[in-house]
């Protein structure tokens, strides 16, 4: 049970609850990126002795690396918030790698498996489907908090202080050994940067972090249903969330008060890295005119010519998609909770 557990850690939260209802749930929904990641889960199980042994390989791949040099753009920020439609779009219209689903297949030899591997995927158009995060086919892009786990601990839910220099000295090598495999700079996404992108700012100086912000009300609805769709559960906290959440009263108040959280931690980010280097980007800005991030990182941050053209816009999801009571619940919670919230955020 605890094999199976950690396999499924790599897609999907890491915090689930009932991992087995989940399953359910997953394949009731008839989504593709849903199925497919159920179907990489099962057949990341089979490929684990291939990936030790890869792992060899990896590790001196890694070993003799070079601190990396080129731009690392890091998407973070709440989840529900919009990352994965903005890393996607980013990977389908600028010179970048990325971290694919064949990544999740071997956790252990990810460069290796796709240097060996990665020429069969063949070459798609882009696409910008997901489900909670999880995009299908093997060459769509994944958020790869399997990776991440090896160098900030495998508690998803919790901010880490430090980083070990073990750690450190990893984190450098594989970003310096994927640069050296791909001859590009990278566009990478980890919602949860949003607490800790200092400790990785300092190990990674190429890194950029493009953090999202969404309307608070459909966020805080956002994070609601994915209790209720993930979790099965509202009373289970999807994401990160406050360490130390006090007992509430309803879902409606915890969901809005993570939301109040993130939007705290995204400001310290701020304070800690300057407004240049921790960029915040409004995901309703963005779905209106996706072409002004896109250019933004490309002549502010990749320092390579912006696309040619207006990309088109991008449907919000900003609508009513829960009971109206609920709704205005969380709008009148909000409001309440800001006006008792302290003026200065945490440092």
């Amino acid at each position: 049970m605890g094999f199976l557990r950690s396999t499924l850690h790599r897609f999907i939260p890491a915090h689930f609850h009932d991992p087995f209802g989940l399953a359910v749930r997953l394949w009731r929904t008839g989504d593709p990126a849903a199925r497919f990641a159920m179907g990489s889960a099962l057949a990341g199980i089979a490929l684990t002795p291939l990936d030790l042994a890869l792992s060899l390989r990896e590790s001196r791949r890694t070993r003799r690396a070079a601190t990396p040099g080129r731009p690392i753009v890091l998407v973070s920020g709440p989840p529900r918030s919009g990352t994965t439609l903005v890393s996607q779009v980013l990977i389908a219209n600028l010179p970048v790698a990325y971290l694919n689903n064949l990544t999740s297949l071997f956790p252990r030899s990810p460069i290796t498996a796709n240097a060996l591997f990665g020429g069969l995927l063949g070459r798609r158009g882009p696409e910008f489907h997901s489900y909670y995060g999880r995009s299908r086919r093997l060459a769509g892009a994944n958020d790869a908090l399997y990776l991440w786990d090896r160098w900030l601990g495998k508690d998803r839910v919790k901010i880490p202080d430090r980083l070990a220099p073990e750690a450190r000295e990893d984190m450098i090598r594989f970003f310096g050994a994927m640069e050296q495999f791909t001859g590009k700079p990278l566009v990478a996404k980890n919602n949860n940067l949003n607490g800790y992108a200092h400790l990785v700012a300092d190990a990674l100086a190429s890194a950029t972090f493009l953090c999202l912000h969404r309307d608070p009300v459909f966020l805080a609805q956002s994070l609601l249903r994915a209790r209720r769709e993930i979790h099965g559960d509202e009373e289970v906290a999807y994401g990160l969330a406050e360490p130390a959440r006090k007992e509430v009263s309803t879902p409606v108040e915890d969901v809005c008060r993570q939301v109040l959280f993130h939007e705290r931690l995204m400001r310290t980010q701020v304070q800690r890295l300057g407004p240049t280097r921790f960029r915040v980007v409004s995901y309703e800005a963005f779905c209106d005119d996706p072409g002004a991030t896109v250019r933004m990182v490309a002549e502010e941050i990749l320092r390579v010519p912006g696309t040619a053209g207006a990309l088109p816009p991008f449907e919000r999801a900003n609508r009513v998609r829960i009971e109206p009571e609920l709704f205005r619940a969380i709008q009148e919670t909000l409001q309440r909770l800001r006006t008792a919230e302290p003026a200065a955020s945490p440092k």
